[in-house]
Order: structure tokens, then C-alpha cells, then sequence
């Protein structure tokens, strides 16, 4: 039946369609989940850094009111 025929065809098309839309949000979100990993690894190591560098100011403000008494 040509009407039978017809619908499949179109569902075969909207289905390809969303094949391909699915995968293409599956990329972007991979892309981006990457980015933000890097980004992460990188406030990581900003952190850590911070932390040390406060570190060394608290121990310099220690030995600061060793000396002269508190701020």
C-alpha cells in the first residue's frame, strides 16, 4: 500500500533526523566536558598555590607577633 510506504519513508526520515541531532548534542557535551576538566585541573593548581603562598603569610605574620606582639 502506497500509504504504508509513505509513512515509513517519513518516520525513516525523522528518525534519521533524530539520530543525528542526538548525536550532535553528544559531541558538544563531550567538548565541553572536556573544556571544563582542563579548567577544573586548572583552578586546582590555583588553589594549591594560593594555599601554599597563604601559607608563607601566616607564618611571616606569626613570626611578626613573635617579635612585636599582635596585630
Amino acid at each position: 500500500d502506497d500509504r504504508y510506504w509513505a509513512r515509513r519513508r517519513k518516520n525513516n526520515v525523522a528518525a534519521k533526523r533524530s539520530r543525528d541531532a542526538r548525536r550532535l548534542k553528544e559531541n558538544q557535551i563531550a567538548i565541553r566536558a572536556g573544556f571544563l576538566e582542563k579548567e577544573n585541573a586548572a583552578l586546582r593548581v590555583e588553589v594549591a598555590d594560593l594555599r601554599k603562598e597563604l601559607g608563607r603569610c601566616k607564618n611571616i605574620v606569626a613570626k611578626y607577633e613573635a617579635r612585636h606582639g599582635p596585630l
